[in-house]
């Protein structure tokens, strides 16, 4: 019987040292996430410069002159634009453009190649890539004239693709309706290339 006790006792003992070891020994660590930090909003200025092709415009009649289609197929008309523009919103953009065009073919002898000098003052909307935006196209010189006053609507809609550090590159379609000089209305693809800072 008192071995029995003995034994209870032992174990006893034993059961309190090692729950004592047990509790002297350093707590389990939690597990530790390390939280990425936030991505850099981006920024609120961008500027782009672009090419186009004109691939269809219509010409109204005027005076004498009847209207007239035109393709690349009877006269080639690029543009260049330079464009600047600010966030007043995550989707949506103030900007002004500057816009050059060049009659490549189909013109009269002697007459100028470079054809058109528009600004035009547009709001764009934007989001998840895809853009819209319109605006007044205020031409001081067109139809190769100087000065030559033009003025008419100008839309442009696309899609945004980022590309590193900020740039990206955006095709779109440009549809200008002209009223003050000839009614004209003109499809032009476009490709641009901007940065966002």
């Amino acid at each position: 019987m008192r071995a029995i006790a003995v034994a209870c006792l032992a174990c006893s003992l034993a059961a309190t040292a090692r729950g004592a070891e047990e509790s002297s020994s350093p707590a389990a660590e939690a597990p530790v996430t390390i939280a990425k930090p936030a991505p850099k909003p981006p920024g609120k200025l961008l500027v782009y410069s672009s090419f186009a092709f004109n691939v269809y415009t219509y010409l109204g009649a005027q005076g004498t002159s009847p209207s007239t289609n035109l393709t690349p197929d009877n006269r080639a008309i690029i543009y260049q634009q330079l464009g600047f523009g600010y966030f007043v919103h995550p989707k949506l953009r103030l900007t002004l453009t500057l816009q050059f065009g060049e009659t490549l073919t189909g013109l009269p002898n002697g007459a100028s190649h470079f054809t058109l000098l528009g600004i035009i003052p547009w709001l764009v909307f934007t989001d998840h890539g895809f853009f819209t935006g319109i605006g007044p196209v205020l031409a001081p010189i067109s139809y190769g004239k100087v000065p030559n006053f033009d003025a008419g609507i100008y839309t442009a809609t696309g899609y945004t693709f980022k590309l590193a550090r900020g740039l990206s590159l955006s095709p779109a379609l440009q549809v200008v309706l002209m009223l003050e000089q000839r009614l004209s209305f003109a499809l032009t693809p476009t490709l641009a290339l901007a940065y966002r800072f």
